[in-house]
């Protein structure tokens, strides 16, 4: 019987408005009674803006979490994304299914944005049964803060 280690992926974006530039940032952690990290990524973006970074930063942090279990044995169903967005935990909880029976049209008439994002991102939710947490930015969170400065890293770099 194997023992199943709880991941924590801590996501987060950044976008700098006059450059229509935005930065992603994921870290991954084995909470033990603390916190170990596993692995961390990031990546920049032009002509965008803060939902798509936001998306685009947990969307990235699973598909590193599925590289590090790619070399593991154990399947892990301990997995908690934290992210400081509401609106991307709204969407993943709340509004996806309904977005999905007015085929991604919202009650506007308008398209909803990045929808082949939020299906990947509700994907690969699913396939590893990801519980999702809301946790306040800038408020001295080692995971939410590490991400954050990837992020804004990503951000900075690019200009």
């Amino acid at each position: 019987m194997s023992i199943s280690i709880p991941i924590h992926i801590y996501s987060d974006g950044s976008y700098f408005e006059k450059k229509s530039t935005g930065g992603w940032g994921a870290v991954l952690f084995e909470a033990t009674p603390t916190l170990h990290e596993l692995s961390r990524i990031s990546g920049t973006k032009h002509h965008t803006c803060s939902l798509e970074m936001e998306l685009t930063a947990a969307y990235n942090g699973l598909k590193l979490l599925e590289k590090v279990l790619k070399n593991s044995s154990e399947k892990n169903d301990q997995i908690t994304i934290f992210t400081d967005s509401r609106v991307l935990l709204e969407g993943l909880e709340q509004k996806i299914q309904h977005w999905r029976q007015k085929k991604w049209i919202h009650k506007s008439g308008n398209p909803v944005k990045y929808q082949s994002l939020w299906e990947s991102l509700d994907s690969l939710t699913q396939k590893y049964q990801v519980n999702w947490c809301w946790v306040k930015g800038h408020n001295g969170n080692l995971g939410n803060t590490l991400a954050d400065q990837l992020a804004r890293e990503a951000t900075t770099a690019s200009r």
